[in-house]
């Protein structure tokens, strides 16, 4: 039973005092507080599930964004040739195994 069948209730009786008016009048106002509050609640579930979707969403993207600049990274990596011909246009300038990995280094931000 719910207020507003409640206050019907009190109709159903003859009552010579003012509380059962006053009753039923506030059982109304407590089911109206009620249905008010039931639909912001839904209209609250309706949100949160479109922020969740939003989230779905972001997070796809960032996942997105990740795999593209994975493979941008992978462009970046140098073939055996081009490490070969690295080592040969820098052997006579090197002096140990640290400089021919900053020349190779170069070489592979210059792609």
């Amino acid at each position: 039973m719910n207020a507003n069948e409640l206050a019907d209730v009190f109709n159903t009786y003859d009552e010579p005092h003012d509380w059962g008016a006053q009753a039923q009048a506030m059982l109304r106002q407590q089911q109206e507080r009620i249905d008010r509050q039931a639909g912001e609640y839904e209209a609250l579930v309706r949100i949160k599930e479109n922020k969740q979707a939003e989230i779905e969403a972001l997070k796809k993207e960032a996942a997105l964004q990740r795999l593209s600049d994975f493979t941008q990274e992978v462009e970046k990596t140098l073939t055996d040739e081009e490490i070969k011909k690295v080592w040969q246009e820098n052997l006579v300038v090197m002096g140990n195994d640290l400089d021919f990995a900053k020349a190779i280094l170069r070489k592979a931000q210059e792609k």
